[in-house]
């Protein structure tokens, strides 16, 4: 019987429990940093680079995976598997689908589907679930993308940044720019969804800023899966997924952190609600 394996980035910020649960693999995207080269997670951990970000006066930057990188992830993964699904952040967002849809060429190109989430950290996550659950449901790996991408059409993300400072520094601002104001005097609200960063609303505080966020996402519709993710704010996140309780007393909330890359371009004192809409 053929089996698929379900590869992803580190975007995906799943934790290595997780990762070893569902079976996973995982790439990491690479950050510099004044001179030295990071693999996202590994080298250099949240906590570590969200300390470090507060006070430097020098910005990371980022970079997708190498082309080697890929490869021999893939190539181990084939070891155990018959073909293989590769879950990449949003190719709106990054160069590292592009790289693993070349790597998948260069290995095995007829049982390596490459996919684009259109998305980042908790959604890219849920996917790679799904991939992994209908897997073991013995579906064929053409009928799992087909599912995945379907999915993905109705997954979404709002994220309250503490600052624009980091989208504006790291030149990824974008059609962000409408929300920038006084930038360190707003809390803005962004969205994700298909790739694209877009502005929402700002927010004069971020205890505002917050009730708001929940709003919006129960606004959205009926929805089927909640997750929170900060960049270093525990506590603020732990207050919106009490409110989201409130709203959505049936749904289980995913918590996690977001990581050095999506750090980078955010900043600390992110938060972000993914949640996936009902059919």
């Amino acid at each position: 019987m053929s089996s698929v394996g379900v590869v992803t980035d580190s975007t995906a910020d799943l934790s290595p429990e997780v990762q070893a649960r569902l079976g996973l693999a995982m790439v990491p995207l690479i950050v510099n940093w004044d001179g030295q080269t990071y693999r996202d997670k590994l080298d250099l951990s949240p906590a570590e680079f969200y300390r470090r970000l507060r006070t430097s006066k020098s910005l990371p930057k980022t970079g997708a995976p190498s082309l080697a990188a890929f490869e021999a992830a893939f190539r181990e993964q084939l070891k155990e598997h018959t073909a293989l699904i590769c879950l990449n952040l949003a190719a709106a967002l990054s160069g590292t689908f592009d790289v693993a849809r070349r790597a998948a060429e260069s290995v095995d190109p007829q049982h390596i589907f490459v996919v684009d989430s259109g998305s980042v950290s908790v959604c890219i996550g849920w996917l790679a679930e799904m991939a992994v659950t209908l897997g073991n449901q013995g579906l064929p790996p053409d009928e799992i993308v087909e599912q995945i991408n379907a999915a993905r059409g109705r997954l979404r993300i709002l994220a309250l940044l503490e600052t624009l400072e980091f989208l504006q520094r790291g030149g990824r601002i974008g059609r962000a720019a409408a929300l920038a104001g006084t930038l360190l005097s707003v809390k803005p609200i962004l969205s994700v969804h298909d790739g694209e960063v877009a502005p929402v609303e700002r927010v004069r505080t971020m205890h505002g800023a917050v009730r708001r966020l929940v709003e919006l996402v129960a606004s959205a519709g009926p929805i089927e899966r909640l997750g929170v993710m900060h960049a270093d704010a525990p506590a603020n996140a732990a207050l919106v997924e009490d409110q989201l309780h409130q709203r959505f007393p049936d749904l289980a909330v995913d918590r996690g952190e977001l990581g050095p890359v999506v750090g980078t371009h955010g900043g600390p004192g992110v938060i972000g609600v993914g949640f996936l809409l009902a059919r």
